[in-house]
């Protein structure tokens, strides 16, 4: 048992040959470099999305300016069952809460998970196969007059979130910013 114990030793703490450092550090250079390279797109891809990223959130997330704006938002939702024409106002805090609405409301994407909950609870729980869910949510950015920040007509439920594919049911920011 002692002699493989020390033959094994050997073999862990035998010099290494110039190649395999070579390689070893070539490794440790590219997952470097992949990672100062994310480092550094992250914060920087909201620029290839059109319009301001305040508004439509679209690469806010891990930016750098993240906190240099203020945005308050109300939203409504609207469900509508095409098979039996039903249709009517759907309470978003039957599923969220205070606080979680006011996060919800100033950023689309989360319009758009909500809408597809409220579909999948309808499915569960009614048994409506093709629920359309549409919101109407007026934004305000850093004190502006409220504006749409949603297409209302837009069927949340059939929208395919996407960090790569710019978000045509997001209405573009009416008033610029100065």
């Amino acid at each position: 048992m002692a002699e493989r114990m020390r033959r094994i030793a050997h073999r862990l703490f035998e010099p290494v040959d110039g190649a395999s450092l070579g390689q070893a550090r070539s490794a440790l250079v590219t997952v470097l470099g992949v990672y100062v390279a994310l480092q550094l797109f992250m914060p920087l891809r909201h620029l290839l999305y059109p319009g301001n990223v305040s508004w439509t959130e679209e690469g806010h997330r891990f930016a750098w300016h993240m906190k240099l704006r203020d945005k308050e938002a109300e939203a409504r939702f609207f469900a509508s069952d095409p098979g039996s024409g039903r249709s009517g106002e759907v309470d978003p805090f039957q599923y969220v809460t205070d606080w979680q609405y006011d996060e919800m409301a100033a950023r689309p994407d989360m319009v758009v998970q909500l809408a597809k909950h409220i579909e999948s609870k309808a499915v569960g729980e009614f048994g409506i196969a093709d629920l359309v869910v549409k919101a109407e949510v007026e934004a305000s950015l850093n004190g502006r007059e409220p504006e749409p920040l949603i297409d209302p007509q837009a069927d949340l439920t059939e929208i395919e979130l996407s960090p790569f594919r710019t978000a045509d049911w997001i209405e573009p920011l009416a008033e610029p910013l100065p």
